[in-house]
């Protein structure tokens, strides 16, 4: 009867993985283990979409569009939902408007 209950465990162990595998995939939640390649220095400071709205002297939707638009990403992670800038972002971001 023990045995019923590991096969069941397993099963379910592998769905789970399976469901976050696609989740994933879909950008609907983040990897559990960080890529090393995008791993953020601790000292490196963190900014809110308010703080970068204000740096950048945009609006919240102008923010918002140029996400969308892929001219400007976090790479600071997320605080629940709410994603944080670096300064490298923002620098990337310089950059691009004043090429473009």
């Amino acid at each position: 009867m023990r045995g019923d209950f590991n096969i069941a465990d397993e099963f379910a162990a592998l769905v789970a993985a399976k469901v976050v595998d696609i989740l994933q995939e879909r950008g609907l939640v983040m990897a559990a283990a960080p890529d090393p390649k995008k791993v953020v220095a601790q000292d490196s400071p963190l900014y809110t979409i308010d703080e970068v709205c204000t740096r950048l002297k945009i609006s919240k939707p102008t923010l918002k569009v140029h996400r969308r638009k892929g001219l400007i990403s976090p790479s600071g992670g997320y605080v629940g939902r709410s994603p944080r800038f670096t300064e490298e972002d923002i620098a990337k971001y310089l950059s691009r408007y004043k090429d473009g």
